[in-house]
């Protein structure tokens, strides 16, 4: 393959991921690449909220609510401690 051909082919790649993987395009390119911010504050505090509410519930009517409930005061735990691994 002469280097014309090979350097269309290349471009002919780039255009395809351009199309199909924008960021991985970009990333390629050597660009910067905007990320939205994940909320996990916002998704901490519901479900947290949330545990609180099935414990409380639980409590007072049927026990697989308090389970329910620890589920998700678990996983809102989880969520505050791993809030700087990205």
């Amino acid at each position: 393959m002469n280097p014309r051909d090979e350097r269309r082919q290349l471009r002919r790649i780039e255009r395809w991921f351009e199309r199909n993987d924008p960021v991985l395009a970009a990333t390629l390119a050597g660009q910067a690449v905007a990320v939205r911010p994940v909320r996990r504050g916002a998704a901490r505090a519901c479900l947290a909220l949330l545990g609180v509410c099935f414990v409380v519930l639980g409590a007072m009517t049927q026990l697989p609510l308090v389970f329910a409930g620890v589920v998700a005061l678990m996983v809102a735990a989880c969520l505050h401690v791993t809030r700087h691994a990205r």
